[in-house]
């Protein structure tokens, strides 16, 4: 039953896991806590980029520089 709703927190966590194995070892007892950290961290960043994302398309259509 709840299938749709465990493998959006699969994927995250193994995205997690991916990244976190860059900066720490996997049989490190804190492995599990950084890997959850970083997946919330990639659950942000989707958020951000949705939530900008008609933002960032309508500039990208218009050709409207960034100001520097």
């Amino acid at each position: 039953m709840a299938d749709w709703l465990l493998w959006p927190a699969d994927l995250l966590l193994q995205a997690g896991g991916i990244v976190a194995g860059w900066f720490i070892s996997k049989d490190a007892p804190s492995f599990i806590a950084v890997q959850m950290m970083v997946a919330t961290l990639v659950l942000a960043a989707i958020v951000c980029l949705l939530a900008f994302l008609q933002t960032l398309w309508s500039r990208r259509k218009q050709g409207v520089k960034r100001p520097s």
